[in-house]
């Protein structure tokens, strides 16, 4: 399946739930997107939630690096959503809720500079966090984080629970299985 369709499946997954969060939380919804398919899922999350009549703002650490991410985020920005960059100096005003779509299922080091920093002001900003797949920060096979972590209050995760998740309990909160259209791993 191409990999734009599988970030859009995912994006209109997360939305949905953030949608269910946001209806309990008052404010702006801040997504933080990394520069992988993490962050192309985080644009097309933040289209869906604009489209949705929610008041959302990007905040980038890096631009997207592959093509389905760049396009997602050509896409927020053709709409004309908030986007700017993640700074430690300037963090994004206090949110309603935050989501997490900064690393990936990839993140397999430990995590500095900016997006420590960044994963520092989402637990440290009071409001719920909503992961995409996994918080950011924990090694999706070990379950460990990688020097620091999201603490999230939901992780939407697609089409199986991570191998790591067990291990990973403290850092998920509840957890929601959303299928993207591709078959579950056998």
């Amino acid at each position: 399946m191409p990999r734009l369709l599988l970030m859009e499946n995912a994006a209109s997954a997360v939305a949905r739930e953030v949608l269910l969060v946001a209806d309990r939380h008052v404010g702006e919804i801040v997504i933080i997107c990394g520069e992988g398919d993490n962050g192309g899922d985080g644009f097309a999350i933040a289209r869906h939630l604009c489209v949705a009549g929610r008041s959302v703002r990007v905040a980038t650490i890096g631009e997207p690096r592959g093509d389905a991410a760049r396009t997602m985020a050509n896409i927020a920005r053709a709409m004309g959503l908030p986007v700017t960059a993640f700074t430690p100096l300037e963090p994004p005003r206090a949110p309603g809720i935050v989501v997490d779509a900064l690393l990936g299922t990839g993140c397999d080091r430990s995590v500095v500079g900016r997006h420590r920093e960044a994963i520092e002001w989402m637990n440290g900003c009071g409001a719920p966090i909503v992961s995409v797949d996994l918080p950011s920060g924990i090694d999706a096979d070990s379950g460990q984080p990688h020097g620091c972590a999201v603490r999230a209050a939901l992780t939407v995760t697609f089409v199986a629970p991570k191998a790591g998740f067990k291990a990973a309990a403290r850092w998920l909160g509840a957890v929601v299985v959303a299928g993207i259209g591709a078959p579950a791993p056998r």
